[in-house]
């Protein structure tokens, strides 16, 4: 019995580790700069985005998004969740 608590506690730890929020995907800090040109850095709700967003799309994926945005005008699920999100949590 001892054998599978000592090996099911780092199984345990593992499982419960991977729960949590994903990593920020990579993004140039030229793709922040130009975000953070709308929406500034020190609103609380900008950071939370940008940290939101970073986490649910890939660079690739945010650049089309935006190329969408700006050709029919339709923002992203994605990024609508997180803003979403993010202005709830932070009211200011």
């Amino acid at each position: 019995m001892r054998i599978w608590m000592a090996l099911g506690a780092p199984l345990a730890a593992v499982l419960l580790s991977s729960c949590g929020e994903p990593a920020p995907n990579p993004y140039p800090e030229a793709a922040r700069a130009r975000f953070e040109a709308s929406c500034p850095s020190d609103s609380a709700v900008c950071t939370c985005t940008w940290d939101a967003v970073t986490r649910a799309l890939t660079y690739e994926e945010y650049e089309a998004a935006l190329q969408r945005f700006r050709e029919t005008g339709l923002m992203e699920p994605a990024i609508t969740r997180a803003r979403t999100k993010c202005i709830e949590r932070n009211r200011e």
